[in-house]
């Protein structure tokens, strides 16, 4: 996906409300916000929106003297979801439909994203609502935008599944998901794609590690240094990998943007979040999405 004039103003609100999140000073904010300005002077429109994510990253490494800026934020979401991961599962297991209330589930915990909400996320809150609000959102999950039906026909058929990963503390409604298709399509070979390095609030390999994903999948750096799976930015080893899947679950609007012009058989899981995603797929703000 393109990037929309649109993604301008919110590229230079996160820097403004990520360094306030992050304490760094006011003084530095204005060397970021300048160092954006003329990276924007020559940076291609049709690139798509995560590769500015990473130039925005280096910017915060440099002024916050921290190699993960985000590092403590992504441990507490980590332990939030964690300790109600035992309750989310037994939901999903008790529920009239396990995978759909799981698919529902793990859409639903893509609101927990710093990089859409720079100036903070209440995890706690979140996780607290989205478990409410699941029985909600399982009733209103159907039509064009929620294929259901035909992910479990690409299951039932799949032989390799490569589940890409998106944010810390939505991990853990990843892994619930992951451990449903598991036990429902036992002969599928599960692989989960983090990111290469450190990138706004994005899953790590240590991430994934912490919150169990290895125990029901095997765990794969993609190598990217982007806050959305850029294929040009990958390793060698994870396109050989993402070239032998036929099933590709794509978790998250970084993914979204990075991945909907690429072939392949690919399904979308995100919650809509900003105005011009809504436009690009014709739903509505905060609408559970499986394309």
């Amino acid at each position: 996906m393109r990037t929309h004039p649109e993604c301008i103003s919110c590229f230079h609100r996160q820097v403004k409300e990520t360094s306030s999140l992050l304490g760094i000073p006011k003084e530095s904010t204005a060397v970021m916000t300048k160092a954006l300005d003329v990276y924007l002077e020559q940076y291609p429109m049709d690139s798509c929106p995560p590769l500015m994510a990473a130039f925005i990253q280096r910017q915060l490494v440099l002024h916050s003297d921290k190699a993960d800026p985000y590092g403590e934020i992504k441990r507490d979401s980590n332990a939030h979801a964690m300790a109600v991961f035992d309750e989310m599962l037994s939901m999903v297991a008790t529920s009239a439909d396990p995978l759909r209330s799981a698919v529902v589930l793990s859409c639903a915990g893509n609101i927990i994203d710093f990089g859409v909400s720079p100036n903070g996320v209440h995890v706690q809150a979140e996780i607290t609502a989205i478990m409410e609000d699941l029985a909600s959102h399982v009733a209103e999950s159907a039509g064009d935008l929620f294929r259901i039906e035909s992910l479990q026909r690409s299951l039932a058929q799949a032989r390799r599944l490569l589940y890409i990963g998106d944010n810390a503390g939505e991990i853990v409604f990843d892994r619930v998901l992951i451990q449903t298709i598991r036990q429902r399509y036992p002969d599928i070979e599960i692989w989960f794609a983090t990111r290469g390095m450190p990138i706004l609030n994005d899953v790590l390999i240590e991430d994934a590690s912490a919150c169990g994903i290895d125990t029901v999948a095997q765990v794969i750096s993609s190598g990217v240094p982007t806050a959305g799976l850029v294929l040009s930015e990958a390793s060698p080893r994870f396109l050989e990998l993402y070239d032998s899947c036929d099933l590709i679950i794509s978790k998250g609007q970084g993914n979204f943007e990075a991945l909907n012009e690429t072939d392949g058989p690919i399904f979308f899981l995100f919650i809509t979040k900003c105005q011009v995603i809504r436009r690009e797929v014709g739903s509505a703000m905060r609408q559970i999405v499986l394309i």
